[in-house]
C-alpha cells in the first residue's frame, strides 16, 4: 500500500513538473486624473454618460454589441451583451452613485482577463458655462508600465472626443439618430 501511494505522488509530482510553470506577473498601482469641461449642466452630462451609453461609446469586446449599458445606481452593472442570448462582459460594478455629481465603479474595464482592482470615478461640478467632468482612475495589480498610458490616452478618448461632442452637439436628444459630431473610430 506504501509503495503504491509513492508511486501515484511520484507520477503526480512528474506530471505536475512538467505541466504548470509558474511566470512572473508585474504587479503596479497607479493613479491618473483627468478634468474636461462640457458645455451642458451636470443633469444632462450625468444622464448621456450613464444609460446605454452604445452611442458615444466606441471601445467594446464586441465587434457589433447588442447592447453597452451603465447602470446608475449602487451594485448597477455596466455591461456589454454581444447578442440576443446570454454572451456578454460585465466591464464594471457601480459601488457609489450621487447623481447628478458622482458615478464610481469598480471593474477591470478595458483591462478584462488580467488580476487587476480598478476603481473608476466620475465627478462632475456645475461651473460657468457647463460641467467639469473629471475622471479618476485608482488601478492596482497585474499592470504593465504601459497600462498607465494606454488608461490615460483611453479616457481622454472617450471624454473629450466622444461625450464631449456627443452632449455638446445635442446629440443625447436624437437617439435614433446617427451623430454627425462623433469621429469615426
Amino acid at each position: 500500500m506504501l509503495r503504491l501511494a509513492l508511486a501515484v505522488m511520484a507520477a503526480f509530482f512528474m506530471l505536475g513538473a512538467s505541466v504548470a510553470q509558474a511566470a512572473p506577473a508585474e504587479r503596479r498601482a497607479f493613479t491618473i486624473s483627468q478634468r474636461f469641461e462640457i458645455a451642458a449642466p451636470p443633469k444632462i452630462v450625468f444622464r448621456a454618460a450613464t444609460g446605454d451609453i452604445s452611442r458615444w461609446w466606441d471601445h467594446t469586446f464586441s465587434d457589433q454589441p447588442h447592447a453597452l449599458i451603465l447602470e446608475a445606481k449602487p451594485g448597477g452593472r455596466f455591461w456589454e451583451r454581444f447578442d440576443s442570448r446570454n454572451g456578454g462582459a460585465l466591464h464594471a460594478q457601480v459601488i457609489y452613485v450621487q447623481a447628478p455629481n458622482v458615478l464610481r465603479m469598480e471593474g477591470p474595464l478595458g483591462l478584462s482577463g488580467k488580476a487587476v482592482t480598478m476603481v473608476t470615478t466620475y465627478d462632475l461640478e456645475a461651473i460657468p458655462g457647463g460641467t467639469a467632468f473629471t475622471v479618476t482612475v485608482n488601478a492596482a495589480g497585474q499592470l504593465s508600465e504601459e497600462d498607465e498610458g494606454l488608461v490615460t490616452g483611453v479616457w481622454q478618448h472617450f471624454i473629450k472626443e466622444r461625450l464631449k461632442p456627443y452632449v455638446e452637439s445635442g446629440c443625447y436628444r436624437r437617439p435614433n439618430q446617427a451623430c454627425a459630431a462623433l469621429k469615426a473610430n
